[in-house]
């Protein structure tokens, strides 16, 4: 007897290996996936702009990207003393506007120049509720902590979000041609918003990106919300809040994702890493040891290795253990 609901997710044709370049854009989910990649050395760009969870703001802050459109003093505003931007986190706030634009027009030329080699793109929505400014009806990514009444607050029909992802899709096809898009909706729920405003929320999202790979043939959509809500379906599976996913979901999540879009090649590679990153965060109880020295020997070797055979750096963790090595 079983006692879950699971379902088949077929495999990909496009295959992920670590010489693709992806760049990751989204909600807190998408930083959860990216610190995937960036744990197992996957050429990637994570969440650059911070986490931004509607369909408006991400395909905004990427054209603008892809514009290479620069953030002005017109763009900055003051909450006390700090400096901030609608179009992106918080983690971007400064202490001076100068400063803040500084950082993020750096951020506009390094996604820029990104996006016009980059392979994969991974877009994960969390949220079709979104905030206007009543000063001029502009969408903001985030209200900075701003009193309530500086603003609306809207749903976004299904329409809309397919109309401004299907606008960013085709000028990221202008630009490159090839880049393949995964998109998915976060399993986290709103449920600040209410908890039927959130179904509402999440089901225009999952009806605007079934259109859209539909309509786009470069387009695929992962499942990671269905897999959370259909398939693992119990709060053991989340945090404390009862509101995010727990450590062991997004493990679940992941080991899916692998076995859609990683080769049996790429798989292996990522238990090699898998493995080193365990060996460099060992605790040894006498780091001068023979059995630890040895252990480093062979760990840096297995990080060589793998330099030469797939081009992975590793200098940084290399250079590390070498200096734990006592002198012959």
């Amino acid at each position: 007897m079983q006692f879950r609901t699971t379902f088949q997710i077929p495999k990909s044709n496009y295959k992920i290996s670590h010489q693709t370049k992806i760049l990751t854009i989204g909600s807190c989910f998408s930083d959860e996936i990216g610190e995937k990649f960036s744990n197992l050395k996957y050429n990637s760009l994570v969440n650059p702009f911070g986490v931004v969870f509607n369909a408006y703001s991400i395909a905004n802050i990427i054209s603008r990207s892809l514009q290479q459109k620069y953030y002005t003093e017109a763009d900055v505003h003051q909450n006390g003393e700090q400096f901030f931007c609608f179009d992106v986190h918080s983690s971007f706030n400064r202490n001076s506007s100068l400063e803040l634009l500084n950082h993020l027009n750096q951020k506009i030329d390094e996604v820029y120049e990104y996006l016009l080699t980059c392979d994969v793109l991974i877009i994960t929505l969390g949220t079709s509720w979104v905030y206007k400014r009543k000063e001029n009806g502009d969408i903001v990514s985030n209200c900075h902590k701003l009193p309530s009444k500086q603003f609306d607050k809207i749903l976004l029909s299904t329409e809309d979000n397919l109309t401004y992802l299907t606008t960013l899709i085709d000028e990221l096809k202008k630009v490159n041609p090839n880049l393949q898009v995964i998109t998915t909706v976060s399993p986290v729920r709103h449920i600040k918003d209410g908890f039927r405003e959130n179904n509402v929320s999440k089901s225009r999202l999952i009806d605007a990106l079934y259109q859209l790979e539909s309509n786009q043939n470069n387009v695929t959509y992962f499942p990671s919300y269905e897999l959370v809500i259909d398939d693992l379906r119990d709060y053991r599976f989340y945090k404390k809040d009862m509101i995010h996913p727990s450590e062991q979901a997004v493990d679940y999540i992941w080991n899916h994702f692998s076995d859609i879009y990683f080769d049996e090649v790429t798989l292996s590679i990522n238990h090699k890493i898998y493995k080193i990153q365990l060996a460099i965060h060992h605790r040894p109880f006498n780091e001068e040891s023979d059995s630890h020295q040895s252990f480093l020997r062979k760990t840096i070797e297995m990080m060589e290795e793998l330099q030469i055979k797939n081009n992975i750096s590793f200098q940084e963790e290399i250079y590390n253990l070498r200096l734990k090595i006592k002198a012959c």
